[in-house]
């Protein structure tokens, strides 16, 4: 899938800092789409990570939840949180753009916060060509009348026109390079509809926090390594860029204008957010 970053390493504490965030959004939007009941519906999580949203749709009632991880730790991490759920549960080390299932397998296939960590060559050139593979395979796997989850932070909500939906992504200089990693929304419309998806929707709800927000909101915690490991935005970061945002912080401290920063971009993330969900129904 990706070697974006150590997954075996981050897994080890990604549960401190991360939480599944939009479970009823999600849960009532593929109940409304699917037409069915949550106890029979088939779910595929692509990229499950820890497994926060495979336990999620499963605490909400899900019948089956399949994970899937190119990453044995997280793998490991998601099957001994949804220990109480083996009857309903499956898992599977795997890595994207290739889904190993058969065709029309399941009635839910979600990408949450996944499609960015994907090696993709192309994506300077806006064509992504392992994003359109995913998608691609994700409609072949997909039944008719089902439903795709993809939840992604855009270009925008990294920064725009000093928009910010994270603080600290610019003062750390990948602003460009990891914004380039995530698709446009045009591309994956396009390639979701070549697939035969239609009804294609996405909300921003902008309130919501990708990190938990009293480690987010620790600014000068985000001076060690473990919170740097809480978001991926660091593993595009060369040491001497990492070095150079630790330096800043610092002098924003000492200069006490570091909390005057985070709080102006707090007013941006409320007006752009900090990630969208799309839902396509086949």
């Amino acid at each position: 899938m990706s070697t974006f970053t150590d997954y075996d390493e981050v897994s080890k504490g990604y549960d401190i800092c991360r939480r599944a965030t939009n479970m009823d959004l999600l849960v009532g939007m593929v109940t409304h789409l699917t037409k069915k009941p949550l106890k029979e519906l088939s779910v595929l999580d692509a990229g499950c990570g820890t497994g926060n949203y495979a336990l999620g749709l499963l605490d909400a009632g899900v019948g089956h939840v399949t994970m899937m991880d190119g990453s044995d730790g997280m793998l490991q991490a998601a099957r001994k949180k949804t220990a109480n759920y083996q009857n309903n549960t499956e898992y599977r080390l795997g890595k994207l753009p290739q889904l190993p299932f058969p065709d029309n397998s399941f009635d839910v296939i979600m990408f949450n916060q996944v499609l960015h960590h994907l090696d993709d060559k192309g994506k300077d050139d806006n064509r992504f060509p392992a994003v359109r593979e995913t998608l691609s395979e994700a409609t072949r796997v997909l039944k008719k009348g089902g439903v795709i989850v993809i939840d992604i932070t855009t270009y925008e909500q990294n920064t725009h026109k000093h928009q910010y939906g994270f603080w600290f992504i610019s003062l750390l200089g990948v602003t460009k390079a990891y914004s380039n990693r995530t698709p446009p929304l045009s591309l994956i419309r396009e390639v979701l509809q070549d697939g035969g998806c239609s009804d294609i929707q996405h909300y921003v709800q902008l309130e919501r926090i990708l990190m938990d927000y009293k480690m987010y909101s620790d600014l000068e915690g985000a001076l060690d390594p473990s919170w740097q490991k809480a978001d991926s935005s660091f593993s595009e970061a060369s040491p001497e860029q990492i070095d150079e945002f630790c330096k800043k912080i610092r002098i924003m401290k000492a200069e006490d204008t570091l909390r005057q920063y985070f709080e102006q971009c707090e007013q941006s993330r409320l007006k752009v957010g900090q990630a969208i969900t799309i839902f396509a129904r086949k």
